[in-house]
């Protein structure tokens, strides 16, 4: 990052940078969120869209059981 540019954020209060902070994220959530998805992944998303619609009381896992079961420590 620019020397400069950080020299100038330090001059900010602990939560003027919090804030700044939090609209970064949220601008890089709302980028994130416009990029395109590949065909796979929307066909594979429609899928599960349409089996979760057929039966809403199908088993649902939390992301700790996922990973638990794909050997991912968290």
């Amino acid at each position: 990052m620019n020397a400069t540019l950080m020299k100038e954020l330090s001059k900010l209060s602990v939560e003027e940078r919090r804030a700044l902070i939090d609209d970064l994220w949220d601008s890089i959530e709302s980028e994130l969120d416009a990029l395109p998805i590949s065909d796979d992944v929307g066909n594979l998303l429609d899928q599960r869209a349409e089996a979760l619609a057929r039966d809403p009381h199908q088993r649902k896992f939390t992301f700790e059981e996922i990973a638990a079961r794909n050997n991912i420590k968290l």
